[in-house]
This record gives C-alpha cells, structure tokens and sequence, in this order.
C-alpha cells in the first residue's frame, strides 16, 4: 500500500508549480503520514547559507498538505489549507531539511496534523499544527464587478472567500438575541462577560479586570483572552446567518491568540469580525484593547456551521 501512497503523493507535488520550483521531494509516506525533503539551494536562502524562514514554513506545510491527502486518497477529493502554525526553533545553514506531518485526527471534511521540519541529524528546527479541509470540488465564484460593503462592521464581499449578503431583518434579530442569550452562557458569565454590540458578520463584549478574570500575574488571565477570542470569534460567524436555528450546529475548527503586553491590568474590549469564509466555514478576526484604545491582544478563530444530521 506503501507504493500507491508514494505514487499518488509524488504526483501531486508534481502538480504544484511552487513546490516544484521550491524542489521539495517526497521521501516517504504511509496512510495519515508524509516525510519530505528539501535540499539545499541557494535559490531557498536569505543571507548566506542561511534558510529563509518562509522555505521552513513551507516545509511543514508541505508535509502537512501531503500527509492529510494520504488519509483519504479516494478520486474527485481535493484540499485546501485551513491553518498552519509554525514556532521556529533552531535555523538551518547550508544543508538539507525534512518536513515531517502525522495525521492527528481525520474528520469527515478537516484533518487535524502535527508537523515539524528536522535536520539531517534529527536537530529541530521548526514545529506546528496544520489543518486541512478535505472535500469535493467548490464552485468558484466569478470575481465581482465592484467592491460593495454595505453598512455594517463585518464584511460583506462578493466573490471568492467573501461572505453573502445580509437580510436587516435577520441582523436585527440577531443582535437582539445575542444580548439576550449571552449573559445566560455559564462560562463566560463566570468571568463577567458582556455583550456590548452586534451587526452583521460583527460581535463586541467587555471582559472586566476583576474576580475570576485575572491570571496568576495579576492581569487578564491568559485562559480569559483565549476564550474570548474562542466565544467572540464564533458569535461574530454566527451572526452571518440566523441564529437560533435548530437546524444548524456549529463549532469552532481553531482558535488563535497573540498577545503585545505584560500583565494587562484593565478592563478591555473585545471586538470579532467574520473576515471570510467559504462553504460552512467561516474566519474572524479578533482585535482586544483597553478602555482607552490600547491594542493588548489579538487573534483568530475558524469556525464551522454546518446542518445538523437528521
């Protein structure tokens, strides 16, 4: 089985002009894993002999892409990155790389991988997670003619990776029930969590600095931002569609945080906008910031609405 895996595996890097020009080679595969190595070329470095940062990450996500497609090599499937986190570790000089990926967990659609790039040696260099949404084919939508966002602070664009276009009676009634039903959610009630404001593709609250909201450093806990990028992020989706429908069952795909001070102690706000989306998922992105404007943290979330099996 080893065999088909390498040869389906080899033709599709073979597919990809930047792969190719990169020069990535598979070196091994088996069901759920890829190995790949790139050898070293001038053409891949920064200053010397040195790696380009983007040459690593691209090794990961390379193996990442590889080692989802091995989990599922039935005809008519294609993929597509939906994340990829890289934590560089130790450079490369003057030598070849692996990009190595293990298949975490294979849904129906997304693939849950880890992935790192190694030496020769078996040195460290980088390591990640890398996600991949396995499917049929989408239709690609014809680029629009015009830009044309209508009021409202989430974006509505026309086109590939925009997101539809809003019914006012169902973003008015969704700002409603969002300030209704946010504060009955135990979790984040227990950090003092409040709606502020709502639109289309849009979602705002306050996280206090007070009680349970505060970290072992004294500021905002890091588990606090995480979960109001986690909560924000996804309500800002939410809020693209209706909420409130039996139907539907959503639930959050990833979720990322940054962070730009130490111990934040003040209140902040904390705003979520759907960036884009395609199919049933949908990405935001989360900006927080103190009472008095200061950017204190920021981040992502992908997540996934899709109809409930009946």
């Amino acid at each position: 089985m080893s065999g088909d895996f390498d040869q389906v595996l080899t033709a599709q890097l073979k597919r990809s002009a930047f792969w190719t020009q990169v020069g990535f080679k598979l070196e091994q595969s088996s069901e759920g894993k890829a190995r790949v190595r790139l050898p070293y070329d001038e053409g891949n470095t920064t200053a010397a002999t040195a790696l380009h940062g983007g040459a690593i990450a691209a090794t990961l996500d390379v193996a990442g892409c590889l080692a989802a497609c091995a989990s599922d090599l039935k005809e008519g499937v294609s993929g597509r990155l939906l994340s990829c986190d890289v934590s560089y570790i130790a450079g490369a000089l003057g030598e070849d790389i692996f990009g190595e990926a293990e298949v975490l967990r294979r849904g129906k659609e997304i693939v849950y991988s880890t992935v790192r790039a190694v030496n020769g040696d078996g040195k460290l260099l980088a390591s990640g997670s890398h996600i991949y949404h396995l499917s049929t084919p989408e239709n690609i939508p014809a680029a629009p003619t015009g830009i044309d966002q209508i009021a409202g602070q989430g974006r509505e664009v026309a086109g590939i990776g925009g997101l539809p276009i809003a019914d006012a009676a169902i973003v008015a009634k969704n700002i409603g029930m969002l300030g209704k039903m946010d504060g009955r959610m135990p979790y984040m009630s227990q950090i003092n969590w409040q709606f502020k404001a709502g639109d289309y593709g849009y979602a705002e609250f306050l996280l206090p600095w007070k009680e349970h909201s505060i970290g072992d450093d004294g500021g905002l806990a890091s588990g606090a931002l995480l979960s109001a990028i986690d909560h924000s992020g996804s309500l800002a989706a939410w809020m693209t569609t209706e909420l409130g429908r039996r139907d539907l069952f959503g639930s959050t795909v990833n979720t990322k945080i940054q962070t730009f001070a130490p111990a934040i102690k003040r209140d902040v706000i904390v705003k979520a906008r759907a960036a884009g989306g395609s199919g049933t998922l949908i990405n935001s992105d989360v900006d927080i910031i103190t009472l008095a404007g200061e950017p204190v943290a920021s981040g992502s979330t992908i997540y996934r609405i899709v109809k409930r099996s009946k």
